[in-house]
């Protein structure tokens, strides 16, 4: 990339809650901005309305491109953002076959592949081995990003010193500041991580226990991430950061917006999780697909991780929440680590 490129042509590939509000924001900037549907019928509504079924509380404000065709979408693009859920992500992008040599692939999406353990860029970096890539992860909801009163933050993960500048001067605004990392891989493995935990402090929430529970879950599910960037070669410094600690936080206190909570909170008032993922009105748990792949790859390295291995039990095994909580609580006893 040349140090006089412009990154102004950008194509957002996923019409959901955060890809939506990632295209409006960017929009709101003045960057010519795509939004690429998957679906017939968000396509639809974008066209008739400029507003997005899944956010419908924002307009476009007639400053987006609206598109079904995924290749016709990044023709041009010098940017493709990746906000598709991480099941579906692989699928999509197999049948890209229009990407510019020197674009930049950004992934904003959070998630561990199941089949194959891989975080969100190392599939990115697989397909397209020869392209610039960066992973944005932190703190913020859509509504967070898309207020300009309320300030959020995130991390961008890039490799490429020049191209890190260039994208963390593009997604800043007064009310969004992003801070550079080289982390790439730790970024987005802790944006993945909290989704397990956010889960896990909604099933407490259902449960109807006390906010001291949200407290404990926080600092001990921050240790199992310790745990695991230690065995996965991640630094400190990034499981401390705003990708790590700021959005463990974030979700895990979150009254409303986060679906991982949500998905929790349902579990804990009783409803089967088949019933809770038939009735997400179009939204998705990553955690609900992090926490087998965590799972796995902690039986892998003999990682110990108690409370992501309990919520496992919960979800895919059929063992009862009380008969979880009971053997989480009576662990023999240890020093704090």
């Amino acid at each position: 990339m040349s140090k006089d490129s412009q990154l102004q042509r950008i194509t957002v590939l996923g019409a959901g809650r955060w890809g939506t509000a990632m295209a409006i924001y960017l929009s709101r900037k003045g960057l010519d901005v795509t939004l690429q549907c998957h679906l017939q019928e968000e396509y639809d509504q974008l066209i008739e309305t400029d507003v997005a079924p899944n956010l419908p509380g924002f307009s476009c404000n007639g400053k987006i491109n609206f598109e079904l065709d995924l290749n016709r979408s990044i023709a041009m693009a010098q940017i493709v953002i990746i906000a598709i859920p991480v099941a579906f992500m692989r699928s999509v992008l197999e049948h890209i076959d229009q990407l510019r040599p020197n674009a930049v692939l950004v992934s904003i999406n959070k998630g561990i592949e199941r089949e194959t353990l891989k975080t969100v860029p190392e599939i990115i970096f697989e397909l397209f081995p020869d392209h610039p890539i960066a992973h944005l992860g932190g703190p913020c909801f859509p509504e967070g990003l898309l207020s300009e009163t309320t300030p959020a933050a995130e991390t961008l993960a890039c490799k490429d010193e020049e191209t890190g500048l260039k994208l963390q001067q593009m997604f800043s605004s007064p009310a969004f500041r992003v801070y550079r990392s080289f982390d790439v891989k730790g970024v987005a493995l802790l944006g993945a991580l909290k989704n397990i935990y956010a889960i896990i402090a909604g099933v407490a929430d259902g449960l109807g226990m006390f906010e001291e529970v949200t407290s404990v879950l926080v600092t001990r599910g921050l240790a199992e991430m310790k745990r695991f960037c230690q065995h996965m070669d991640v630094s400190l410094d990034t499981l401390y950061g705003l990708s790590g600690l700021g959005d463990l936080a974030l979700t895990c206190y979150s009254l409303k917006s986060s679906h991982n909570k949500n998905f929790g909170k349902r579990l804990g008032r009783g409803e089967s999780v088949s019933d809770i993922l038939a009735t997400m009105a179009g939204t998705v748990a990553e955690g609900y697909y992090t926490t087998k792949a965590v799972h796995a790859i902690s039986q892998k390295y003999q990682i110990d991780l108690p409370l992501c291995n309990g919520i496992y039990q919960v979800i895919y095994e059929n063992k009862s929440l009380q008969e979880s909580l009971k053997d989480l609580m009576t662990r023999p006893l240890k020093v704090e680590d």
